[in-house]
């Protein structure tokens, strides 16, 4: 769900991972041979290969293990005998509605904007990318939790948080965007009540830059931060703890 002002959270789309779009997506094709399959698998050490009919017309995939397991019976094998059902996800769509908990397939075909297989996609694929995920995204999250904590400590009423961020719709302090915080720390009325004797200015100068930071990952413009982009982060987090030494 958006925030009121469209300000993104943080969403990881099929576009996002590197296998989605390939320079040389490897195939095979339906009259191709198990020879030149088996040739590819041995040359690339891929899992799977799709079976495409065209560049936009998958027909399957053949892969390792439906080939040693149909070896395995010793019948005469023909390409369309290993070839499984496949499927293709657009290049936009979220990775958790492709890749559920609960029933997610070991991978897939990716369509780009032209309607074309660019890639393939797979569950290991999705696990490091949330692996790099994690990490930047807990820090961010531990930020935007203790600004609004700090916020709701000196404007505890919903009257008095629409007031500072400017929101009438607000209902709480957990629908408040980094925007909405950086409006708050912002007003007169907000940073005299916090009673910080620190300038105003550069505070909230700092706290445009990580709300820089922060769009630019969770927009995905960066699939991870810079070491100068996580020192920022960090140092601005523990700022935030020696202002408020008594809610650590």
């Amino acid at each position: 769900m958006l925030p009121a002002n469209g300000e993104r959270g943080i969403t990881l789309r099929i576009e996002h991972l590197p296998t989605a779009r390939l320079p040389r997506l490897v195939s095979v094709t339906p009259d191709d041979t198990l020879k030149r399959v088996k040739t590819l698998f041995t040359r690339h050490r891929y899992a799977q290969f799709p079976v495409l009919t065209d560049s936009s017309t998958p027909a399957g995939a053949v892969t390792r293990k439906s080939i040693m397991s149909a070896d395995m019976t010793g019948r005469l094998l023909t390409l369309t005998s290993v070839t499984e059902p496949v499927k293709v996800a657009s290049i936009d769509e979220e990775v958790r509605k492709v890749f559920p908990t609960v029933g997610a397939p070991r991978f897939v075909l990716v369509r780009d904007e032209g309607g074309l297989i660019s890639g393939i996609v797979t569950l290991s694929d999705v696990n490091k990318a949330h692996q790099k995920l994690s990490g930047p995204y807990i820090l961010i999250g531990e930020i935007e939790s203790r600004l609004r904590e700090i916020l709701t400590h000196v404007c505890p009423t919903v009257d008095e948080l629409r007031s500072a961020t400017g929101r009438r719709a607000v209902e709480a302090p957990s629908e408040l965007t980094m925007g909405d915080l950086e409006r708050a720390f912002s007003s007169e009325d907000c940073w005299t009540r916090l009673g910080w004797d620190i300038d105003q200015d550069v505070f909230t100068g700092e706290l445009r830059v990580v709300r820089r930071i922060r769009n630019k990952f969770a927009h995905y413009h960066a699939s991870q931060l810079s070491e100068a982009e996580n020192n920022q982060l960090t140092e601005f987090l523990g700022w935030l703890e020696e202002l408020t030494p008594e809610r650590r």
